[in-house]
């Protein structure tokens, strides 16, 4: 990857246009895209609520509009979810048309994915040959994150379509210069950020960069050209966290996430700086009231990428993905690529470090699943840096180089299946097989024939490891907080193992917290009967607690504090005031959670007001408060 600027004129003379696809070519994409869709909705409604905290969201805001704008967790408006509501808006729609089901919430995701595989394709099919870009959408699709993501309702599938998006409209930007496609870029990464707020910003290095050293025109031409983007997603970005900002606390539900009630403190502190520092965290992957725990130990570093919570979910092509990016470095102006080339390595360089160095290194609020940043970046930099070495392999040293990168593939996917011993013996073999078969025909392969067959040697070796992946993850039902790719890890302190228990309700407090108990059957129907009554059919802690029931009753639940229970709303003079207004007709005690300590001192005030001023009863072995009575 040459550094150097291309000018205006010169930029113009090495244009490398798209050309015109191959019938071949046609058939693949379409393929590609089928089999995507295939398998990215397969079983989906398997997944159930999936997050259920994200569902009931999604239920409020079908419901009410304000619950829609705020991103309410109930559509009584009493608190919003701990993330900006883009996400919720797709889904909210949707259950609007078709109903609150697993089909309707989960759908818009898995079509994302397909969307952005498309969009993967055509970053690289700018500057590269039908086989470097059909085999990047392919890579992107069948990453075990993205297809774990793609089946699922958190943030990351309209996350991850809105950034690529960005990053083909910039590049489509800097060909033309103009700067209305500039600012519709930027307005594609204020609507990511809209989605998942500072994760979306992992491209902006990447995007500046590129734009720096490669759009058309002088270097003050491209300062303002990011100066216009800039705009665009500030004002894109800053809309909804200006208009919440400037709406009278009274007049809008509490911001769930935050201690002061502000959006600008969730983008800051929750969503913001408390990704990049050490800091107590709970079983859920979120940090409780602090004070009652000691800092998990951190596992930042190079190696966290590699180990066995993080490597089944993107680990499979890492290592050729950071050989090839330092070798696009390294070669530099020898590649003699054209202006479009180069903006394309550039940008997928840049985004790949920036992102590998922030997962290595940011703090203990970390989820396995926020490799889904990684995937994008490895799916431009691994077909881009092997055609580089596949047009250059008739010398011996580049033609070595790529069997090396080619083994590392397979050796990295070695490592990953021995972290598991679920894999079978057989599949063990397979990946071996395909991984040597892949290593002699890169370096034997001489006739025309025989390079087309090495290629799909190639490409079967690089994918077979992350599509058995896929296969384990689409035969589990994927629940909960912190889902997971692949089979159970061999390793007992890995997470898999530990979710494992925590499914079947051990302990009970993060069962609750990372998954919410099974609601019972009684229950439900009493808080059916709310109907026309109350304007929430109960309160309970935690909020998957919550959304369960609201979930299955069809009733809005309130969820005391928030998604741990940790946040200062409803205060114990709000909720007082509701019960005595009769706007509340139960409350679901949760003994396990509140032995934890960690619930905040609002919610724990709330919880001695109620059990010390209504009867309990027990329902279908539930704890539960009239508070009609």
């Amino acid at each position: 990857m040459t550094l150097v600027t291309a000018s205006g004129a010169a930029k113009q003379a090495t244009e490398y246009p798209e050309q015109g696809s191959s019938r071949w070519e046609r058939v693949g994409l379409a393929s590609l895209l089928a089999a995507t869709a295939i398998f990215f909705l397969w079983g989906l409604d398997s997944n159930g609520w999936a997050n259920p905290y994200y569902s009931a969201a999604a239920q409020a805001g079908s419901k009410d509009w304000t619950a829609f704008f705020f991103g309410s967790f109930e559509w009584g408006n009493l608190i919003t979810v701990d993330k900006t509501p883009l996400s919720i808006w797709v889904m909210s729609l949707s259950v609007r048309l078709f109903g609150l089901n697993s089909w309707s919430i989960l759908v818009p995701q898995a079509l994302m994915g397909v969307a952005t595989t498309y969009l993967i394709y055509k970053i690289v099919r700018r500057g590269f040959g039908a086989a470097p870009s059909l085999l990047a959408g392919a890579i992107y699709a069948a990453t075990p994150v993205v297809f774990l993501m793609s089946r699922f309702n958190n943030p990351e599938p309209l996350m991850g379509l809105l950034t690529v998006g960005t990053a083909y409209l910039a590049l489509k930007a800097m060909d033309s210069g103009r700067l209305r496609t500039f600012a519709a870029a930027g307005l594609l990464l204020g609507l990511a950020f809209m989605a998942k707020q500072v994760q979306a910003f992992v491209i902006v290095p990447a995007l500046c960069v590129a734009v720096l050293m490669f759009s058309r025109g002088r270097l003050g031409s491209r300062v303002r050209q990011l100066f216009v983007a800039a705009g665009a997603l500030l004002v894109t970005s800053a809309t909804w966290l200006v208009a919440v900002e400037f709406t009278p606390a009274s007049q809008r539900p509490y911001i769930g996430g935050s201690m002061t009630n502000s959006a600008l403190e969730l983008t800051l502190d929750y969503n913001g700086l408390a990704r990049f520092i050490q800091i107590p965290i709970t079983a859920s992957g979120d940090r409780p009231r602090p004070g009652n725990d000691e800092l998990a130990p951190y596992n930042g570093g190079f190696s966290r990428m590699f180990d066995g919570n993080f490597a089944p979910e993107i680990a499979w092509l890492l290592f050729p993905a950071i050989a090839l990016a330092i070798l696009l470095v390294v070669l530099g102006r020898t590649l003699n690529f054209n202006a479009v080339q180069q903006e394309v390595a550039a940008l997928a360089v840049v985004w790949f470090a920036t992102a590998l160095v922030l997962l290595c290194y940011m703090g203990t609020m970390i989820h396995t699943y926020y490799t889904f940043s990684l995937a994008a970046p490895i799916a431009l930099v691994v077909p881009i840096g092997l055609s580089v070495l596949w047009q250059r392999r008739d010398r011996w040293v580049t033609r070595l180089i790529g069997a090396v990168v080619v083994g590392a593939s397979t050796y990295m996917a070695v490592r990953v299946l021995n972290y598991s011993d679920e894999w079978p013996m057989w599949f063990r073999a397979l990946v071996v097989l395909t991984g040597v078969a892949a290593v002699v025909g890169w370096l034997f392969s001489r006739s025309l024939q025989w390079r087309r067959a090495t290629l799909a040697v190639v490409a079967v070796g690089l994918l077979v490891g992350p599509i058995g992946a896929d296969v384990y993850t689409v035969s589990v039902p994927q629940k909960g907080t912190n889902p997971q790719s692949g089979p159970v890890a061999n390793d007992p302190r890995a997470i898999s193992r530990h979710l494992v228990g925590v499914k079947a309700g051990t302990p009970a407090w993060a069962t609750q917290t990372a998954f919410g108990a099974k609601p019972a059957v009684l229950v439900l129907e009493m808080l059916r009967q709310t109907a026309g009554e109350h304007d929430w059919a109960a309160a309970t802690y935690s909020a998957q607690n919550a959304a369960l029931y609201q979930l299955e009753s069809g009733r809005p639940v309130i969820p005391l504090g928030g998604w741990l229970g940790t946040d200062p709303s409803p205060t114990p003079d709000q909720f007082k005031k509701l019960v005595a207004d009769g706007r509340i007709g139960y409350f679901i005690w949760q003994q396990d959670l509140l032995e934890r300590n960690e619930l905040s001192p609002e919610t724990v005030e709330i919880s001695q007001w109620v059990k010390e001023n209504f009867k309990e009863q027990t329902i279908d072995g539930v704890r539960l408060y009239d508070l009609r009575n």
